[in-house]
């Protein structure tokens, strides 16, 4: 990861319009869960982090900004993947972060990513309404410092914020 971000950065720096709202270039995601992050976030998923959750190398999590509805809850437990929120992780008050976690049956890197390809496939696409948008919590920061060019993020994200509570409830 780290010889494809200075490849990147050095022939490269300016993100992708994904990027600036995913928060990240590409070469930031960990392999595995690369491709899973770029559709999730396509298909209007705002994630936070991802990839290895902790010291337990086993343990796969993406999180981030957005609601799993019941049925496609009951698909991702079929797979093995739990879907938290609120006191689950850690954050009680919280109703706008979810974590989608699961123990990896076999650890290779080759079949993690398998596992998040299939997860990131079941995803619905979200259907928001007219002027939202899915933004990371860390794209203003990564605008500034990669995109200054780019218009701010804020009204934008506050607009989804906006919404997520409003869809939670």
């Amino acid at each position: 990861m780290r010889a494809e971000e200075d490849v990147r950065l050095r022939e490269n720096s300016k993100p992708t319009e994904e990027e600036v709202y995913m928060g990240a270039f590409v070469e930031w995601l960990e392999p595995q869960v690369r491709a899973a992050v770029v559709e999730m976030n396509r298909k209007g998923y705002a994630t936070q982090s991802s990839g290895f959750h902790g010291t337990d190398c086993e343990i796969q999590a993406i999180d981030g900004l957005f609601t799993i509805d019941e049925e496609t809850k009951g698909v991702l437990k079929q797979m093995g993947v739990d879907v938290w929120r609120g006191a689950e992780i850690g954050v009680p008050e919280n109703k706008l972060i979810t974590m989608l976690r699961f123990r990896a049956k076999d650890p290779s890197v080759d079949k993690i990513k398998d596992q998040w390809d299939a997860i990131a496939a079941v995803l619905p696409k979200k259907e928001h309404p007219a002027g939202i948008r899915t933004i990371c919590d860390r794209a203003e920061e990564f605008r500034l410092q990669y995109a200054p060019e780019h218009p701010s993020l804020e009204d934008a994200r506050e607009r989804y914020f906006k919404y997520l509570d409003q869809s939670t409830d």
